[in-house]
This record gives C-alpha cells, structure tokens and sequence, in this order.
C-alpha cells in the first residue's frame, strides 16, 4: 500500500499555501524587474564611458604640433597615446595594442578599462580609461536593488498573509458551520486537517448523516406499508368470507364498499412507495472514472479503515456514460463502505465490462453461496468477522437493500456472486440490463 508524502508544516494549511503563492509570484516580479533595471544600468555605464572616449577623441588640442610622439594625463582615469605613422608602440599599455580602429573593453584583475583606437592622417591615436570606479556603482546599484527586493519580497509575505487569511475566512466560517450541524470525530489524517480538508470532510458528514436520515425514512416507511397492507389484506379477507355468508342486501353493500376502499389504500401505499424511487432524476453525460475516483476519496476521508483496503480504479479514462450521478455515486458508496466494513483488509478493484457493466471486485472473506440470495434483503446481515468468532454490532443490513432499491429505481441491474476460485465476491452493476 502506498503510503502519502507527509506535507510540509510550512504548507499545511489553505491560508500558507496562498501567502506563499502570493510571495512566489511577488519574488518573480521583482526578480525580473531587478534584472532588467541591473542589465540597463550596467549597460548604460557602458555607453556613457564609450560616448565620453568618442567626444575626447574629437577634441583638436589631442592632435600633435609638430612629428613627435605624445602622451598626457588627461584626468585620474584617462590617458591618451598619440603615435606617428611607422612609430613603435612602445610607452602604450599591452592590452591597449589593439589591431583594428574602434572601442574595446578589458578585464585585468579587479580593474575595468576601455580604450578607443582612432586613426588619423598624423598618425594613431589611443585612449586609455580605467572604468573601475563605473563598474563599482553598478555593483552598489545591485546591493540596493538586492536589499530593495528583499524587503519587498517580505512586505508581499506579511500582507500576503493578511490577504490570504480574509480570502479563506468565509470557507472557515462555513466549515465551523458544517461542523456544527454534522458533529463528530474527523477521520481525516493530520496532514490533510487543513481548511479544504475541513470543508470537505464536514461536506462529507453532512451527505452521510442525509443519506443515513434518508435510510432511516425509507426502512420507517417500507416497514409501515408492510404493517398496513397485513391488516388491509386480513380486512379484505374478512370481507370476502363475510360476503359469501351473509344474503344480500346493505350489509353486502358496506362489505363490498370496504374493500373498494381497502383496495385503494393498498394501491395508494404502491404509487407512493413507486414515487419514492423514481423521482425526477438529474440525468447527465458522466465520465466514470472520475466519478468513481471522487467517490472513494470521499469514502477514505471519513473512515479511518479504508487504510487497509488498496483500491484500484481500472475504469478507462474519458469512459462517458448518460445517467444520474449522485444515484450512481450513493450507490458506489454503499458498496465501498460495505467492502471496507466486511473484507478489510483486503484489495478493491472497480472495472469496466462492456457495454454496460460496472465490476466492484474483493479479495476478502467473501460471501457463501446460501447468503448471496439473501445479501440483498433488509436486516440481513454476515456481520463483521472478528478473531473471536463473534459479529460486530452495528452492521445492520440496510445498505445493501438501500442499494439494490437504488439500482431498481435507476432501471440498474445490481447482482453479487463469488470471485476467482471462491475468492472474494464481485459485485456488478449493470448500466443497461435491457
């Protein structure tokens, strides 16, 4: 069984996880702004240094009075070279020695330095600037922007936290309320007790307790309907002995008027117990697989003993079928709960049979061939086989016969029978028995 990487205590909850979304996407923006203003700064130090040698390289008091050889400081950081044509480049820097006219860049230790090549019917002229100093403000420029991103980077942080806490409140407040309407003890592991885990799981005891309110009304009425047509049938009965006893005349008429009435009370009992399975359905285009995955996960959260069952959903992806899927989604948890309760541990395939046919197979206990004829009946029960032979309390029979009257309803074919080599048992669903 696949054990679930345990998240991050910094990315547990729905409010981390959006402040650190909102951090992430501030920390890009501000990476890339930054780079962008460094590379343009950079570039334009570059530029400025470059443009300053062209303007120092046009200035007539740099070209020679007489054939000799010059050389001047101009500045701290700028010095010029004037050769004569067929004149050694003796007294120039040896990086400086360029071959071709035109402004290149040189690296040499920690030091940054720019020369410039012009060539003039007097001779050549070189200058040499030592940009070191440039190069260090672009290095300053970078530190403020560094400490500059850092502390936006950590104001987006803090007021994403904010941000993030406001955004997921009404979700917590909905929670809190859910909560408080379907009590209980979570089933969820510490890892997923987050906020969307919060609402899912109270979403989930809220469907449980509606479907178990909903068992409840239906096994109060069928067992009404049952009670009332015993003694509708013995008065029916009645009547027709009475009937052929007594002569005729308004006492006939009385008797023959209750079981007209009698009659009608049964088929009134029948039309609505027919009402009660097939009312208006929600019939739409599912795709089952992603029904069937969302069902099991629903079923895991809320029962700590689907931990020992190792599901597998071998239903083809993108598989579509038209039918009503909270109908087929109640049943499958039927089936689920029932596969966790009475095989665990043990593993749960769901398959496809074409054209029609859902398989939801066990390798556990299984059932035995007498009880699978009764498996669908209320208030039977295999129970929960535990190490000392004795059945589980609590496992009452309904579900099973809540699922069969499910299938019933939906014009579903629902059947049971045992597994490969007596293994298990394969429940199968069947979309369209016709």
């Amino acid at each position: 069984m696949a054990i679930a990487p345990r998240r991050s205590r910094f990315m547990s909850t729905l409010t981390q996880r959006v402040s650190w979304a909102l951090t992430l996407i501030a920390a890009l923006l501000v990476i890339i702004m930054g780079g962008l203003a460094y590379v343009a700064f950079a570039r334009m130090e570059d530029e400025m240094v470059n443009a300053m040698l062209v303007s120092y390289a046009r200035n007539p008091t740099l070209l020679p009075d007489s054939a000799y050889d010059r050389s001047e400081a101009l500045g701290a950081e700028l010095d010029s070279y004037w050769f004569l044509p067929g004149q050694t480049l003796d007294n120039l820097p040896e990086f400086a020695r360029v071959s071709e006219p035109g402004i290149y860049e040189f690296h040499l230790g920690s030091d940054t330095w720019h020369v410039l090549r012009q060539d003039k019917e007097q001779g050549q002229l070189y200058l040499v600037y030592r940009a070191t100093p440039h190069e260090d403000r672009v290095r300053e420029f970078g530190l403020i922007l560094l400490l500059i991103g850092s502390a936006t980077i950590l104001l987006v942080f803090l007021l994403g936290r904010r941000v993030a806490r406001h955004a997921v409140a009404p979700m917590l407040t909905l929670s809190r309320h859910l909560e408080n309407w379907a009590p209980g003890r979570s089933g969820l592991p510490e890892h997923q007790d987050d906020e969307a885990g919060r609402l899912i799981r109270a979403f989930n005891r809220m469907q449980e307790q509606v479907e178990e309110l909903l068992t409840h009304e239906r096994e109060f009425a069928a067992n009404l309907g049952h009670e009332l047509r015993t003694g509708l049938t013995a008065i029916r009965s009645d009547c027709e002995l009475l009937l052929l006893q007594l002569p005729e005349g308004p006492q006939q008429q009385r008797l023959q008027r209750m079981m007209v009435h009698a009659d009608a009370v049964t088929a009134s009992l029948d039309a609505a117990e027919s009402l009660a399975y097939t009312a208006e359905r929600h019939v739409r285009e599912v795709e089952v697989h992603e029904l069937a995955q969302q069902t099991w996960q629903a079923v895991a959260l809320l029962d700590a003993d689907s931990q020992q069952v190792r599901w597998s959903n071998l239903v083809p992806d993108h598989l579509h079928y038209t039918l009503d899927p909270y109908a087929l989604s109640m049943l499958l948890r039927i089936l689920m709960r029932n596969a966790i309760d009475h095989a665990a541990p043990c593993k749960l395939q769901l398959s496809w049979i074409a054209p029609s046919v859902l398989a939801l197979q066990d390798d556990g206990p299984g059932i035995a061939k007498q009880d699978q004829i009764l498996i669908f009946e209320r208030h039977f029960s295999q129970g929960k086989q535990l190490t000392t032979g004795l059945r589980e309390e609590g496992h009452r029979g309904i579900g099973l016969a809540l699922a069969r009257q499910l299938a019933l309803a939906q014009g579903w074919s629902l059947s049971v029978q045992s597994g490969p080599n007596g293994k298990g048992c394969v429940f199968k669903l069947d979309l369209d028995p016709s």
